[in-house]
């Protein structure tokens, strides 16, 4: 027994990396080893008896495969778009824009796609969204790398935030979709007691996606994902400045559909300017969902109201980092760090507004400077660095004005403020942290989507809050206490649409969460339930109980009978009035009225 379990230690060390004899202490050696080897095994039986019941695929219709072909969104003939890599400034190819005829192509084709989608089964879309994690994990050398040369971003984001969050989004899909879209049944009132009520979710058709350029893989299936999942076709028009993933991804998509039989029309991925995007919108697609500025999301609007066609806008944030004074300053630092300087800050949900104690705003604001300018950037394809570059040239000349101009208003440079004088080539601004940011200043009311922590003192609850409700943004909120309660009681007073408490953009990750904001970060949610529903088109329907056709009393035909006003009365008192003797005064009017008149109740 001794020699099993030492061979079942050394395996467990090799393969997993833990240590079972570190447990000794705690739960004792044997027990550790046991607790540990059971624990493994009925994961693996859990595995085998999913394998084994829980696979529906005998119960899959077969379908051949069909051509990958050529997507219509790859046949534009509009302006050239040239792929830059941002980071080196070098040219990786060029791709010609959608005019917006073509764009009525892609929709065409889409609907033909979707006529056939929508007839497919949860399984079969479960088994497809299978298919792209598999696509993810077989090619994620491939598309981690043609995400950091479209972006600059390094290897650490492009794994954690293309390959990482689309695998968990296309995770929850699978196990829990279907859920969300089932049909509900819902109450009848008492004087319909015969019918039964329900509600459907039916697909809309075709969903336009407008996306960003800072996640240009992630963004594109997370949305697609959802939109077809609820039975739709997507067409997603990708960023001119993260253009050159589309031709890596939108090939694998393809081939993903088409080997199981699928249109591979279904996504179109569709290369343009805001040209291209306005004529998305205005193509006659079902519904818009738009990821960008809150002037963008404004003129989105504006075209879709021609078609009455509905929109979700997610429009960015000044997301706010609260930090009392009960934290440890080490553990806090990890999640602020994080949440200021997650992808250069070139995130929705930045953290860009840290509201700091004031008893420890100065040794907070010197240990995240000391961490910021100890760390390294540069070309993320040079070797190890902590910061690649940004993606777009117009945002650095943005965060330099904006930085520059915090600084004349008074505000302290702790760390950064300036393009790094080390890479001429490239959009490097490096990592930067102001102190002594106050609410009149410029930084603090616009939205940088930079690698800018500012940092802002306060001292009691009341301030804070009105500090923190004092812009247009209300998209998302971190609060760092050890005090849970005060955490709850702040939380209820921020003017936001998500809120994360000792923890930064983990909510993200909770797919079972909607995703949005308020205010000028814009309305209507994607992910969790409501995300698919979102793309859906809800159907009331109402239907006999009992299978048996209820008759029409005389009471509401034509012509109407002149007792039935009295008899109409008295049954509303008897169901709506207060108080039981009323109730059972209009009962007894009711009861006379309908025995003198039988007839009308037949």
């Amino acid at each position: 027994m001794d020699q099993f379990i030492n061979k079942f230690e050394e395996s467990v060390q090799s393969t997993f990396g833990v240590d079972v004899k570190a447990y000794d202490e705690i739960v004792g050696y044997k027990n550790a080893t046991f607790y540990l080897s059971w624990a493994l095994s009925t994961i693996i039986a859990f595995m085998v008896v999913r394998w084994l019941f829980g696979s529906s695929s005998a119960r899959l219709p077969k379908r051949e495969a069909r051509p990958v072909g050529v997507s219509p969104a790859s046949k534009g003939t509009g302006p050239t778009i040239e792929c830059v890599n941002p980071a080196t400034g070098k040219l990786m190819g060029t791709v010609k824009a959608l005019k917006a005829d073509e764009v009525k192509q892609t929709l065409e084709a889409a609907r033909i796609a979707q006529a056939e989608w929508a007839e497919t089964s949860f399984a079969e879309r479960k088994q497809v969204l299978q298919d792209f994690i598999d696509m993810f994990i077989k090619y994620e050398k491939e598309i981690v790398e043609s995400s950091m040369r479209d972006t600059g971003k390094t290897r650490f984001e492009a794994t954690f935030g293309e390959i990482l969050t689309s695998c968990e989004k296309l995770r929850y899909l699978i196990n829990y979709g279907e859920d969300a879209l089932k049909t509900q049944k819902r109450r009848v009132p008492m004087l319909m007691g015969t019918k039964s009520a329900r509600l459907e979710y039916h697909p809309l058709g075709v969903i336009g996606i407008i996306i960003p350029w800072n996640y240009p893989v992630h963004s594109i299936i997370s949305a697609a994902a959802a939109a077809i999942f609820s039975g739709n076709a997507a067409l997603v028009k990708v960023s001119e400045w993260s253009t050159y993933s589309k031709v890596l991804f939108e090939q694998l998509i393809r081939e993903v559909l088409a080997k199981r039989g699928h249109n591979p029309d279904l996504i179109q991925l569709l290369p343009g300017m805001g040209e291209t995007g306005e004529a998305l919108v205005r193509s006659g697609v079902d519904k818009i969902l738009f990821i960008g500025s809150p002037a963008t999301g404004k003129r989105v609007m504006k075209a879709a109201s021609d078609n009455l066609t509905p929109v979700i806008l997610e429009l960015g944030g000044k997301d706010p980092m609260i930090v009392f004074d009960d934290v440890d300053l080490d553990w806090a630092m990890g999640i602020v760090q994080r949440g200021c300087f997650i992808n250069l800050g070139q995130n929705c949900i930045s953290s860009e507004r840290v509201f700091v104690h004031e008893r420890v705003y100065d040794k907070f604001a010197k240990s995240l400077a000391d961490l910021i300018n100890s760390l390294k950037q540069g070309p993320p394809e040079s070797g190890q660095v902590d910061f690649g570059s940004m993606t777009m040239p117009a945002q650095v000349d943005k965060v330099e004005h904006l930085v520059n101009t915090a600084i004349k208003e008074g505000a302290k440079c702790l760390a950064g403020g300036k393009r790094h004088p080390e890479h001429k080539v490239g959009h490097f601004f490096m990592p930067t942290v102001l102190a002594n940011v106050t609410e009149k200043m410029t930084i603090f009311n616009e939205e940088a989507f930079g690698p800018v922590a500012t940092l802002v003192k306060f001292s009691n609850e009341d301030d804070l809050v009105r500090m923190v409700n004092g812009t247009a943004f209300g998209l998302g909120c971190s609060i760092l206490t050890s005090d849970l309660a005060r955490a709850e009681r702040i939380g209820k007073r921020v003017q936001t649409g998500m809120l994360t408490i000792n923890d930064y953009g983990a909510s993200y990750l909770v797919q079972d969460l909607p995703f949005g904001g308020c205010k000028e970060s814009g309305f209507g949610r994607f992910n969790g339930p409501e995300g698919l529903r979102g793309f859906s088109r809800e159907v009331s329907v109402l239907t006999d109980r009992f299978g048996i056709k209820t008759p029409v009393p005389r009471l509401i035909r034509y012509p109407i009978d002149p007792a039935a006003v009295g008899i109409i009365r008295q049954a509303i008192f008897m169901i709506y009035q207060a108080g039981v003797f009323n109730k059972i005064r209009a009962a007894i009017s009711f009861t006379s009225q309908a025995i003198r008149n039988p007839k009308l109740l037949m």
